[in-house]
């Protein structure tokens, strides 16, 4: 497994992500010819080992700086993370409002919806977000998040609040405005 960066919101999705997904594995190779999408689709900064599709999203280097900027986030924040064994690939980007009062952390995997729905179902509802199917997830009082369904596998919008800030009330803002926020981002996943 590879992992660049260490934060007390990264780790808690993390966490999450490797007891539903199994024990990690070795550090994957670089891809192979076989299997590869065609010429015009960029190769992942990471691929895994198994049969699942490339995770063709990458949150760091897909969603423009508008966007960030449209949702209230600071593109120049930018911090790239990377989850990968043999079987499945988390490509993840953390950014923070510019007063840094939240954190939003955007991770683009091929894991299966059904397998997000199981991991999650004791805190989180179905819901429908631009026409995919999707999660809102509550786990902690200090974030909130979306699953949403694509072609791939799935993206999660997870947004928390800084640690440092004391002028809130996180059960009452965990969750304002994630379903925009993931909306926005959701405009720039590739076609299904």
């Amino acid at each position: 497994m590879i992992l660049h960066r260490s934060s007390a919101a990264a780790s808690l999705v993390l966490a999450s992500i490797l007891t539903a997904c199994g024990s990690p594995a070795a550090e994957p190779e670089a891809a192979s010819d076989s299997g590869s999408p065609s010429p015009s689709v960029r190769v992942p900064r990471q691929v895994d080992q198994s049969d699942r599709p490339w995770v063709v999203f990458d949150p760091c280097l897909d969603i423009p700086d508008e966007a960030l900027v449209e949702a209230g986030y600071d593109p120049q924040s930018k911090d790239e993370d990377v989850v990968a064994a043999d079987y499945y690939t988390f490509l993840m980007c953390d950014f923070d409002t510019p007063q840094r009062q939240y954190g939003l952390g955007v991770y683009s995997a091929n894991i299966t919806f059904a397998e997000e729905e199981e991991k999650v179902k004791d805190y989180s509802t179905p819901i429908m977000l631009d026409g995919r199917r999707a999660l809102r997830k509550v786990q902690s009082s200090l974030g909130c998040a979306i699953s949403m369904e694509t072609g791939y596998g799935i993206l999660i919008v997870s947004r928390t609040l800084q640690l440092t800030r004391s002028d809130q009330n996180p059960e009452e803002e965990r969750c304002v405005g994630i379903e925009e926020t993931a909306s926005i981002i959701a405009r720039y996943l590739p076609d299904e």
